[in-house]
């Protein structure tokens, strides 16, 4: 099964929640970048490749449904593409699917319908993960609202560390931004693509990219190099170039992978979800 990561295209901070967690508006967009995972029945719980033990969110879902339905002992076989605390909600996506993967297993009692809200318990990106596709988040990111919008090549830059969600949310200045999900979807609609930065604002951005600047310079190769919009995903520290020609991505991919460790040309998924094979890393 492939776990797909996402990539944020404005996140507004609204304020703080008595559980700790933030209210929040974002754009959660679908790309073509995966992991692969292979989930079989087995006598015991175990997982290959590469994880956190007990605290990696394969194996906290899967204890998830343990406490529902009983032992459900299988093992997990992943191949990582997505980069480690990246802001590509790549840990999550394994979790979400691994949810899925165990449900349908084992012919648990449990739908999508279901099994989406009551993953919010997980973490705020699980509900999002398990639905998908193209959708507004509201709440902490958990209350999905569908939108339509067209597939644009997309490529990925990360500059090798991870950066701590937790930490990214304690750096954030509450003061509403301008824009909204609302007028991207609007801008990607159209084409309007170099109008997105009059509408889209990322809250955690000035923070992290304030302890690492790299961050700064990653968006602006990015446009230097040719793309239509950059800017930093969730919580960093990967930054995005949406470009409207996948000849200009792979133009910018060229020139970018001289300068970085981790380039990603991908896209954003549309409505040939699960068709994609547009996703190579440099």
């Amino acid at each position: 099964m492939r776990a797909y990561g996402k990539i944020n295209v404005g996140l507004w901070v609204l304020g703080k929640r008595a559980d700790g967690y933030h209210e929040i508006k974002t754009l959660f967009l679908p790309i073509g970048l995966y992991d692969d995972i292979a989930v079989s029945k087995a006598t015991a719980f175990s997982m290959e490749g590469p994880h956190y033990g007990d605290k990696d969110l394969m194996a906290v879902a899967h204890r998830f449904l343990e406490e529902k339905f009983g032992p459900l002992p299988v093992h997990i076989r992943i191949d990582k593409n997505i980069p480690a605390g990246a802001g590509l909600a790549g840990g999550t996506a394994d979790g979400a699917t691994v949810l899925k993967a165990v449900r349908d297993l084992y012919s648990l009692p449990v739908s999508d319908g279901e099994l989406i809200p009551q993953s919010a318990v997980l973490g705020a990106d699980f509900p999002y993960c398990l639905y998908g596709k193209a959708a507004v988040g509201e709440g902490i990111g958990d209350v999905l609202r569908p939108v339509s919008v067209p597939s644009y090549p997309v490529l990925l830059l990360n500059p090798g560390f991870a950066v701590s969600t937790k930490d990214a949310y304690e750096a954030v200045a509450m003061n509403q931004s301008a824009g909204s999900p609302e007028e991207a979807v609007d801008c990607l609609v159209s084409g309007r693509l170099e109008e997105l930065k009059d509408v889209v604002a990322n809250d955690l951005y000035h923070g992290v990219a304030k302890k690492h600047p790299i961050i700064d310079e990653m968006i602006a190769d990015l446009y230097d190099a040719g793309c239509a919009f950059s800017h930093m995903s969730g919580s960093g520290p990967t930054v995005y170039g949406l470009f409207k020609k996948v000849e200009d991505r792979d133009a910018a991919y060229a020139i970018l992978r001289e300068k970085y460790a981790v380039v990603i040309k991908t896209k954003i998924l549309g409505e040939d979800h699960g068709k994609i094979r547009d996703c190579h890393k440099g």
